[in-house]
């Protein structure tokens, strides 16, 4: 219910005011004064939408009392009312930006007139507010989405110069959550995405943060809580995949980065989040990432290890050198100056790997391999043990060079695959199917060889094919949503806003004049 404040030295002309306010069903919160420094202490105190003073009054005039409550709030509809009609109070009335000057004694239609308009400048003056503060969140959102594409805050500033580019300093950690399945179009129809914002704000309420759709498989949340530890966010980022599990029985993978200290570091931090990502490609049922490496001996410590000896063995059977080489790596880096694990452990766990290797090469048979693991048991130094793998890991990798196929041509088997059928359900595990690759070693050969993501790759390729339609085509939003890959129209219309600056029907608009 709207406010307003009737502001008479006479109780009688307050009275008229009040009951033809009453007479003509005006539902307001009727509060009154008898002067202006009256009405100024009430006005500060409550707000109003109304302001309806008499000009001539003791202590503040009419035209006083209206200045300073339009400093105070900018938006407030003033009415005068006065039996003086003296023009130098209707030039100022209307520097005022006054509804209306009326004159004594009021007029019942000229009243009824008067305010039916003034209520509709306050329904108005909302809707334009509200327009402004989406318009505005939109543009901070597709800052946002450029800023971790890399486009310098500098140019940024300058294409948006209306934006106060303050809003960024707030943030102090990113949390990437990715599905392995386009999720925003597995949601059921009467969901769309901002309803899913919704949910996650329900389960974090106690933490503010933005949300952007990157693309079909990834969602990035921007929190804006400082000073909290790793730990800490690593706890929210569980109990959303928890709930995500819950709610919809899919499973997404979550990284955590480090805190943020300026605005400039936001696609930096983006990049280790991508990578965080990759580790989910080593580790089967683990959803958390930045693993964390420091633990102590024990069962899930054991269980780790099991997990990178597979991925070992399973990169070695898909010609994966990449990930064979970054899973030695990170078994290497792992035990490097480990004191408090079991020294017999240690000797154990790479003389299984050497066994392992050794197998998969010619000219090792039981007895070289046997030697070389008296070898590592017969070291004193972790690094002794490294130099023994080190030598059987070159030559595990100059065979897989040799069976690779060529990386440009397996990219452009990808590439053409995605381009005749990005109107179909893609994915990373599809698309490494395809060409008889890992999964985590399409990815990091996609990425070298385009200098893009193959999630961002589609998602372009879609936008792009989108673009055409509109512009080429009278084909429905809809049926273009569902030509290029999309199954939720309101997740499309999101994404190509997000991407162009500008819904698709605008777009077309825009195209056609």
């Amino acid at each position: 219910m709207y406010r307003i404040l009737i502001v008479d030295d006479e109780k009688d002309e307050r009275n008229v005011i009040r009951f033809l306010l009453n007479k003509y069903h005006f539902e307001l919160d009727i509060i009154e004064a008898t002067n202006g420094k009256e009405a100024m202490s009430l006005l500060e105190m409550q707000s109003a939408d109304i302001l309806f003073t008499d000009v001539k009054m003791p202590f503040i005039d009419g035209m006083e009392l209206a200045a300073k409550a339009r400093d105070l709030y900018p938006d407030i509809q003033i009415i005068f009312f006065s039996g003086h009609d003296d023009f130098d109070f209707v030039k100022k009335a209307l520097s005022l930006r006054a509804v209306n000057y009326i004159l004594k004694p009021v007029k019942p239609v000229e009243f009824q007139s008067t305010i039916s308009s003034v209520l509709q400048n306050i329904i108005n003056c909302e809707k334009e507010k509200e327009q402004k503060e989406a318009n505005t969140a939109f543009l901070r959102t597709h800052i946002l989405y450029r800023l971790i594409n890399k486009t310098p805050i500098d140019i940024l500033r300058n294409e948006y110069p209306s934006i106060n580019f303050s809003f960024l300093s707030g943030y102090s950690r990113l949390i990437l959550m990715q599905f392995e399945e386009p999720f925003f179009d597995r949601l059921p129809q009467e969901e769309d995405t901002l309803f899913f914002y919704e949910q996650l704000k329900e389960i974090i309420p106690n933490d503010p943060c933005s949300f952007i759709n990157l693309n079909q498989f990834q969602i990035l949340l921007l929190f804006k809580t400082a000073g909290r530890t790793l730990e800490s966010y690593i706890q929210i980022a569980t109990k959303i995949q928890k709930q995500v599990y819950s709610e919809y029985g899919i499973n997404c993978y979550m990284s955590v980065s480090s805190e943020l200290s300026t605005p400039s570091e936001i696609p930096e931090l983006y990049d280790k989040l991508e990578q965080y990502l990759e580790d989910r490609f080593f580790y089967s049922d683990t959803y958390i990432y930045p693993i964390n490496t420091s633990e102590s001996e024990s069962k899930e410590y054991l269980e780790q290890d099991e997990h990178l000896l597979q991925a070992i063995q399973t990169a070695i059977q898909y010609v994966d050198t990449f990930t064979f080489r970054y899973n030695m790596n990170i078994l290497f880096q792992k035990y490097h100056k480990k004191q408090e694990i079991s020294h017999v452990y240690v000797r154990f766990l790479f003389s299984k790997l050497l066994q392992m290797l050794c197998e998969n090469l010619p000219g090792y048979n039981k007895t070289s391999i046997n030697n070389r693991i008296e070898a590592i048991y017969s070291c004193q130094h972790f690094s002794e043990i490294k130099d023994i793998l080190i030598y059987i890991q070159d030559e595990v990798i100059k065979k897989l060079k040799e069976e690779e196929q060529s990386p440009k041509h397996v990219i452009h088997i990808v590439q053409q695959y995605i381009n005749e059928h990005y109107g179909e359900d893609l994915s990373l595990d599809l698309l490494a199917e395809k060409v008889y690759l890992s999964p985590g070693y399409l990815s990091e050969l996609f990425s070298q060889e385009t200098g893009s993501g193959i999630n961002k790759y589609i998602k372009n390729l879609r936008m792009e094919r989108a673009q055409v339609l509109l512009h080429d085509t009278n084909m429905k939003v809809n049926d273009i949503c569902k030509n290029v890959g999309y199954h939720n129209p309101s997740y499309f219309c999101r994404s190509f806003r997000e991407h162009f600056g500008s819904s698709p029907e605008k777009y077309r608009q825009m195209q056609r004049k």
